[in-house]
């Protein structure tokens, strides 16, 4: 039997719809070209329906005149508008913006298509001032009863405050990071006012004075958007001249609105608008401490904004940032003055270390080298007596040259020109390595060396070179001083530090001298150690190093109990100079490695524990004079030097393991090489006729030698002469003095090198095309679009997909589909902007014609300045996807049409006895909108007297039978009706009963 159908008051459907809903009742709609409500299409009940109950702003435009309706959340968008413009047409109500939004309102209604814009700009008037805001919205038609578009609903998001806040915070990142390194108040005013001009839209123009309190005036110091001379921008300004209010603001230290701007002035710079300011406002630069340096900030404000709070609250900030500035400028101009007394004292010293290290460099080569082969041969060749004095003299050649490695670090840290190279480093590991080596030696001094150096959570930054003297000079300070008892490493890591504890039992260091223990040169008096030499220095330059990581170092201890020093270093890299991250070393290294260390702390040890056992491999530097089996293949290197000494002893070394041909300079070396190509060359810089920087030249010029490996080999040990021979295309770059080891494994390294660059050359070319086969299967399209150059490249199916190959970015938009180009050009301005990722999906014209759909998702690269270099992405052809969802959408459709057409309830109730599907005549049945039968249960709906007369058949359907019954069911709000019901179980994949469909 058929329910008894409801009669539905035309007006229900502003039920629920809020004050609007009710405002919109009790309007006249007669009055407008819409009509009697009674007249209204179901389609636009239905679109107004919609409307009044969501809440995001929405507005339905309808009819010829796109007469205005909204819902509550509407409101704040039409601001003073409201509520004259319900019922008005929309040109009329948006008459100061219709020639942005007119024409999409138009392109919708002909075309039958929505529109979607994203952040649009639209000056609106709403109340009583023109306004900037930003909104995203999107038109969509809605279809009258025959089908054509009889109107227009549309959805808006309002982003206004959003990109006013991320541009404002754009300024201000702009004005702390180009602004810190300036070195002058003029440099930081002129950087200020340059980085104020990234933002014309909220400071359409600007001025920075500083005050000069001698001459009781302010001086024009940087502009911005406006030229300097302007009648509003005069070079200097008295403080006390009435019109200005400099005074005013410098003593109460509050901004100053100046409102009839456009009256007192003409040809005012507009910004980033079309209209001048008729607003600016005078802001104090507050001075850092007493003697700082004050100022004025003068800034035309935004035409299309109050001068309200938050932009007060902004431009007190880049007052803030611009002081900030002026105090850094300050500051640094006071250090460089105290500096200067200093500079050639500094320079003086750099110089004269620096030149006394480079000139022992070569000479120390040829002393330690042949000295480390006889040293080895001794037993064998020479008597125990002469070994003695060989040992002696190699032990003193090496405490040499590690003194002037150490006085050329503090050289170089007096001058600034310490280079830390900083990275990621397994802490725990390279400090147990460094720590172990002494070990040995401390068990023959009849002591323990306990080493506690546990996993850390992550890689630590620091410069390993850097690190390992500063664990060995604390290691053999400890070795020095302790005679009993133990020597402990131990390695912690905090919440955000690691600390490195060396702690011995030796003799302690008096509480008076501690203050002192790093100063240079400082020696404890009677202090009581393994031996009197050193230069008490060691200390001093662990300090410096640590210092150089953002550490410090404390020492404690107690006479005759021992001596503990902790280092203490932050985790992660925010506290290190960025340009020192994972850089290339370009000084040259003073890093000896732990064998003199451990050598010179051997011979503190008793004659009867130092024996002749304490040279042995583990610890030396030579190299045996056996020759030693090697896995790099024999090689031929020519080697050029015009020292004959040197020539012949690199060549001894060498010919053990490769075949050497030597040049005198070179010329010779030039010609040699081009009567057969070595597998490697070793050259000297300075040479006669053709140096080796020549040499190297040369041959990487000529296409048939540059891929030979290439070692300079030099005793200039500056950093101009090490990039020098870099850049030019060196592959190694060897310092004298060098030993025979380092040598042999530098040749040996190099070599190895160019084998596993075309290994990998090879591999790289297979995985391109493994790669290439990937991206054409799964009908992919790799790509990378160069910022700089516009060329972007392509993988995959290209050709097939977007017709495209190596392209430019002209090229790639022609082939996107028209009605998709703005927003693809839209989110990749974005992308390469970093506002937002690159993640959308777009349509495309193929080259046959058809239209694709295409996922396109990309991700910003920069460059080693930080600046965006390269979009790189994946394009992926989902047209079949988009085709099943149109598919599915428009079966939903019809299901919806069939469901709304027939003359009986139909709903759908899943096992827990919920409602999630209800056609229209439900609705209009209970008398309530399927949003608020939607989820709610059987008894909430019905009532409990209704519900406990169907729960019979209710739980027999959901145990899987299909049920009809016919009965009197006394419903909660609508009486006692008599129906005939059908209940019919659904079930699914696995056979069970997921909900029922109810007929009545």
């Amino acid at each position: 039997m058929s329910p008894e159908l409801k009669t539905t008051d035309p007006k229900d459907i502003f039920t629920g719809g809020g004050e609007m809903g009710v405002l919109m009742r009790s309007l006249d709609w007669s009055q407008t070209s819409l009509g009697a409500i009674q007249h209204w299409s179901q389609n636009l009940k239905t679109a107004v329906r919609i409307m009044l109950t969501s809440r995001q702003p929405m507005f339905v435009w309808w009819g010829e005149d796109l007469i205005n309706l909204y819902n509550d959340a509407y409101r704040a968008i039409l601001g003073g508008k409201h509520p004259e413009a319900l019922g008005q047409p929309a040109a009329r109500v948006w008459r100061e913006i219709w020639d942005r939004v007119g024409p999409r309102a138009e392109s919708a209604i002909r075309n039958n298509e929505g529109t979607y814009d994203e952040a649009l700009l639209l000056i609106m008037e709403r109340n009583g001032y023109l306004e900037e805001t930003y909104y995203t919205f999107s038109y969509s038609p809605v279809p009258d009863l025959e089908g054509k578009p009889g109107g227009i609903i549309c959805a808006n998001t309002d982003d206004t405050q959003r990109i006013i806040d991320e541009r404002q915070l754009a300024l201000l990142k702009e004005l702390a990071s180009k602004t810190a390194d300036a070195r002058t108040f003029d440099e930081a005013c002129k950087l200020s006012a340059t980085c104020l001009a990234t933002n014309p839209y909220d400071l359409p123009f600007g001025m920075i004075y500083l005050i000069d309190p001698e001459r009781r005036c302010a001086v024009l110091a940087g502009t911005s958007g406006i030229e300097s001379g302007h009648a509003l921008a005069p070079q200097m300004v008295e403080l006390n001249n009435e019109d200005w209010h400099f005074a005013e603001v410098l003593n109460t230290h509050e901004p100053y609105l100046i409102s009839d701007l456009d009256i007192r002035f003409r040809d005012l710079p507009t910004g980033a608008w079309t209209r001048s300011p008729h607003q600016l406002v005078i802001v104090p630069v507050a001075p850092s401490g007493e003697t700082g340096k004050a100022g004025i900030l003068v800034a035309g404000l935004n035409p299309f904004r109050l001068f309200d709070n938050n932009y007060r609250r902004f431009l007190n900030l880049v007052s803030a940032q611009i002081a900030a500035s002026i105090a850094n400028a300050q500051a640094y101009e006071e250090e460089h003055k105290r500096a200067e007394a200093l500079t050639e004292l500094d320079r003086a010293k750099t110089a004269f270390f620096s030149n006394v290290s480079h000139e022992f460099r070569t000479p120390l080569t040829l002393m330690l080298g042949p000295l480390e082969e006889i040293v080895n041969a001794c037993p064998d060749s020479l008597a125990t007596g002469h070994c003695e004095q060989l040992e002696m003299v190699h032990r003193n050649g090496l405490r040499l040259l590690k003194l002037v490695n150490t006085l050329l670090d503090f050289s170089r840290i007096e001058a600034g020109r310490i280079q830390a190279v900083y990275e990621p480093t397994d802490l725990a590991m390279l400090t147990a390595d460094l720590a172990g080596v002494f070990r040995s030696a401390i068990e023959r001094a009849g002591m323990h060396l306990q080493v506690d150096c546990p996993p850390l959570p992550e890689p630590v930054y620091v410069d390993r070179e850097m690190w390992e003297k500063i664990v060995l000079n604390l290691l053999s300070n400890a070795f020095k001083f302790t005679f009993k008892g133990k020597i402990m490493v131990a390695l912690r890591s905090w919440d955000d530090r690691i600390e490195l504890e060396v702690r011995d039992t030796g003799i302690g260091i008096p509480a008076e001298e501690l203050p002192y223990i790093f100063e240079r040169f400082h020696r404890v008096k009677g202090a009581r150690g393994r031996s009197y030499e050193g230069s008490g220095i060691g200390l001093s330059l662990v300090q410096e190093l640590v210092s150089l990581h953002g550490g410090t170092i404390e020492v404690s201890s107690v006479v005759d109990r021992g001596t503990s020093f902790i280092v203490s270093i932050p985790n992660g890299c925010n506290h290190l100079p960025s340009e020192h991250l994972g850089v290339t070393r370009t000084l040259t290294s003073t890093t000896m490695g732990t064998a003199p260390y451990v050598e010179e702390i051997l011979r503190w040890l008793p004659k009867s524990v130092d024996s002749s056992e304490t040279l042995t491999s583990e610890f030396s530097l030579s190299v045996p004079i056996q020759s030693r089996q090697s896995s790099t293949p024999t090689a031929r290197i020519l080697l050029a030097d015009d020292n004959a000494d040197m020539r012949d002893y690199v060549k001894r070394l060498l010919s053990r393991q490769y075949e050497v041909e030597v040049a005198a300079d070179g010329i010779m070396a030039l010609a040699a090489v081009r009567q057969q190509v070595p597998d490697l060359v070793l050259t000297d810089v300075m040479m006669p006729r053709l140096d080796g920087f020549g040499l190297l030249r040369e041959l990487r010029v000529d296409p048939t030698t540059r891929d030979i490996p290439i070692i300079l080999l030099s005793a200039r040990a500056g950093e101009e002469a090490r990039i020098e021979g870099l850049e030019a295309g060196a592959d190694d770059y060897l310092i004298k003095p060098f030993s025979a080891r380092e040598l042999l494994a530098r040749v040996e390294a190099t070599l190895k090198l160019i084998r596993i660059r075309k290994d990998a050359g090879q591999a790289v070319r297979e995985n391109e095309e493994r790669l290439l086969f990937a991206l054409t299967a799964a009908r992919m399209v790799a790509w990378e679009w160069d910022l700089t150059t516009g060329i972007s490249q392509r993988l995959g199916n290209a050709a097939e997909i977007l017709g495209l190959g190596t392209s430019n970015a002209d090229d790639f938009y022609r082939m996107v589909h028209p009605e998709d180009r703005a927003v693809v050009e839209a989110a990749t301005a974005r992308a390469i902007r970093g506002e937002a990722p690159y993640d959308l999906e777009f349509r495309s014209i193929a080259p046959d014609g058809r239209t694709l759909w295409l996922a396109d998702k990309a991700r910003l690269r920069y460059d080693d300045e930080g600046k965006p270099s390269h979009l790189t992405g994946v394009c992926v052809d989902i047209t079949d996807r988009k085709q099943a969802e149109e598919a599915l959408q428009q079966r939903e459709a019809e299901l919806r049409l069939v469901t709304d057409t027939v003359p009986a309830l139909i709903s759908f109730v899943d096992s827990d006895q919920r409602y999630r599907f209800n056609n229209r005549k439900y609705e209009e049945w209970f008398g309530r909108p399927a949003t608020e039968i939607y989820g709610q249960s059987l008894r909430e709906v019905l009532g409990e007297a209704a519900y406990e007369e169907i729960r019979p058949y209710v739980e027999r359907v959901l145990a899987g039978q299909q049920v009809t019954f016919e009965s009197q069911i006394p419903y909660k709000d609508e009486g006692t009706r008599y129906i005939n019901a059908t209940y019919v179980p659904q079930f699914n994949h696995r056979g069970a009963v997921e909900g029922f469909v109810a007929f009545s």
